[in-house]
């Protein structure tokens, strides 16, 4: 794989020092992102995505290591970092809700019905609260694991599940739920 990001660069003096870093970091950089990933497969992306991003960086990566060396490893572990957080957010969407999830057949039981009937109520929320609510009556993060997840405020999370919430109880209310059980 380094042949392919010397590939990238341009010059002797860019590739040796790409390829110092490269022998330098790897290992951390991949430990960074399996610790937050748990999956070696997803690790690796990440730490490919990483490379191209310093790669693609490259101007900003000599800055650095011209002025101070020594913050080359922790600006390269904030890339893998985020990398790693981005990956991980995408990959949690896409195992909340399925698209191809279906409505609650009858005959279940009644706590059952109601849990899949919320679930479904929450799935056709507006987009700023769907993953909000998702995360707090779904999965049951606390608000702080909420703002985490989102990337945004822990204020703008409790700000989005409070508008959340009133838009479910809304919807609640038009099929004849009472609000007091919500």
């Amino acid at each position: 794989m380094l042949m392919f990001y010397l590939s990238l660069l341009e010059g002797g003096d860019n590739k040796a020092l790409f390829t110092a870093f490269y022998t330098r970091y790897r290992a951390r950089l991949y430990a960074v992102a399996l610790n937050i990933l748990k999956d070696p497969a997803l690790a690796e992306d990440a730490l490919h995505e990483a490379f191209l991003r310093v790669i693609g960086h490259f101007e900003t990566f000599l800055k650095i290591f011209e002025k101070e060396r020594n913050k080359i490893g922790p600006w390269a572990v904030t890339i893998v970092k985020n990398i790693s957080l981005d990956l991980l957010r995408k990959k949690n969407r896409s195992e909340f809700l399925p698209e191809d999830w279906d409505a609650p057949a009858p005959g279940g039981t009644e706590g059952e019905a109601g849990y899949r009937r919320l679930v479904e109520l929450i799935s056709s929320m507006p987009e700023a609260y769907l993953r909000p609510l998702e995360l707090e009556f779904i999965c049951e993060y606390s608000d702080r694991e909420i703002a985490d997840d989102l990337g945004i405020t822990l204020g703008a999370a409790r700000q989005r599940i409070r508008r959340g919430r009133v838009l479910l109880i809304r919807k609640l209310k038009e099929e004849g739920y009472d609000h007091e059980t919500v």
